[in-house]
């Protein structure tokens, strides 16, 4: 409000000195035009008297006391001075008087003598006067109406300025949602709103960001914590084996061979458990940091087609199905071959002892924005995967109640894979209605369809 009262008495103050010089100077234009015109008017009417008094002296019988009679007839004073000194008629005023004074080149008595007519002023010093207390009234008047309509134009002008004032208070209170929204964006006030809402939308946007930092550090934080209190309990097993086996050791007598090699495989197992699970937290770590990927041409059939060899060496009872054609790819071999054998690893272990492995690959047309990709679907004939499971599978150190007990997994082979699949511009779902049938020479009664993931990679351009 005190900018807007400054506003205010500023624009009257302005105002009322802009009447007051416009009819200032009104006022002695229209007075010295008053004046001026009033005084030709009279000197034309002496100029008159002057050429009427010289037709008259030029009558032979004309005297200097007819003449003043005659030109006082006709509203004129006037006085002749005769040559010898004498005069005829009245003194005019010194001081209210216009007069003018002119020989007379008359005949007879008027011969050498000089003549003053004049008029009073004070009738014009009058009409002045009168004109001078009309102007004066008219200017305190339109000095009044001015400020008054000043007063009434300034708080209508001064409006919207109150309205961006009061929502400004409101969105100090915490309602960040407002906005000035001027009508006319054209205008001073419009474009000091639009400027003053862009601001606020640039700092809403800062708190909406600032807010989503907050929240995703502490959600960082608390996975974290939790992350350690999962990695060291994992640890604790493997360790407390080691420790275990290590006393159990220490305190056999030297002719206890069988125990002693029964407690050293005990030792080495738990050992590379440990050290299995430590390089799994480690590649874990590195994916959550960002992973540098060494991107090279690929064909995805080769890794597949090197997958099912591996599987036939490591899980002989499986059996593996590939279907599809190639597909290239540029990515990183490493971080593949890790997707692929989690996926074909985890479904050969649900596939157990006779079951079979099914890897498809297909593609899938470039849509929503999205490039073509290549799709690599991993189906197993296990049991499958229950539906308050199939995300959470995600999860580092997550191990489904149904394996815990009967697979070494560390619970983080999942979370690797997705996490190199979309360093590569891709994903990795759980896919609940593949849309694909069992290998041909298993779709006589044998297990059906149980867990199936989907890989998702953009094919190589061009």
């Amino acid at each position: 409000m005190i900018g807007a009262q400054s506003i205010r008495i500023r624009v009257l103050s302005a105002m009322a000195i802009v009447v007051i010089l416009t009819m200032t100077i009104a006022g002695i234009v229209v007075d010295r035009t008053f004046a001026t015109r009033e005084r030709d008017a009279l000197t034309d009417l002496l100029n008159q008297s002057i050429s009427f008094a010289e037709q008259l002296a030029d009558e032979p019988d004309m005297t200097a006391a007819t003449m003043v009679d005659q030109l006082a007839a006709a509203g004129v004073p006037a006085r002749v001075v005769l040559a010898d000194g004498s005069a005829e008629g009245p003194v005019p005023s010194a001081s209210k008087a216009l007069a003018i004074t002119i020989p007379l080149d008359g005949v007879g008595s008027l011969q050498g003598a000089t003549l003053t007519v004049w008029h009073g002023t004070g009738q014009l010093q009058d009409s002045q006067a009168e004109l001078r207390r009309a102007l004066l009234m008219v200017g305190t008047i339109s000095l009044l109406g001015a400020s008054l309509l000043t007063v009434l134009v300034t708080d209508l002008a001064l409006k919207p300025l109150h309205v961006m004032a009061h929502r400004a208070r409101q969105i100090s209170d915490g309602e960040r949602g407002i906005r000035m929204a001027a009508p006319n964006s054209a205008t001073e006030v419009g474009v000091a709103a639009c400027a003053i809402d862009s601001m606020l939308d640039e700092l809403e946007g800062a708190e909406r960001r600032a807010r989503t930092a907050e929240v995703s550090s502490r959600r960082s934080a608390d996975q974290m914590k939790s992350f350690l209190s999962d990695a060291a309990h994992e640890l604790k097993t493997p360790l407390a084996g080691i420790q275990a086996a290590a006393e159990s050791l220490m305190e056999l007598s030297p002719d206890a061979v069988a125990e002693r090699n029964q407690l050293a495989f005990l030792l080495a197992r738990e050992a590379n458990r440990g050290g299995h699970l430590v390089n799994s937290l480690l590649e874990s770590a590195r994916v959550d940091a960002g992973v540098q990927l060494n991107r090279e041409p690929l064909d995805l059939v080769h890794l597949v087609e090197a997958e099912k060899q591996r599987m036939a060496l490591s899980q002989p009872g499986v059996d593996v199905v590939i279907t599809g054609s190639s597909k290239d790819v540029e990515g990183d071999r490493h971080a593949l071959t890790s997707v692929l054998r989690n996926l074909v690893d985890n479904a050969g272990r649900a596939a157990l002892p006779d079951g079979w492995v099914m890897i498809d690959l297909a593609d899938r047309p470039a849509a929503d924005g999205l490039p073509e990709m290549a799709v690599v679907t991993v189906m197993d004939s296990g049991p499958g995967i229950g539906e308050a499971d199939r995300e959470r599978v995600f999860r580092r150190l997550v191990r489904l109640a149904s394996t815990a007990t009967t697979t070494k997994g560390s619970g983080l082979g999942l979370a690797i894979a997705r996490g190199y699949a979309r360093a590569h511009g891709g994903d990795i779902t759980y896919v609940v209605d593949p849309h694909l049938e069992p290998p041909s020479r298993h779709a006589d009664g044998s297990p059906g369809i149980g867990a199936c993931f989907e890989v998702i990679l953009p094919l190589t351009s061009g």
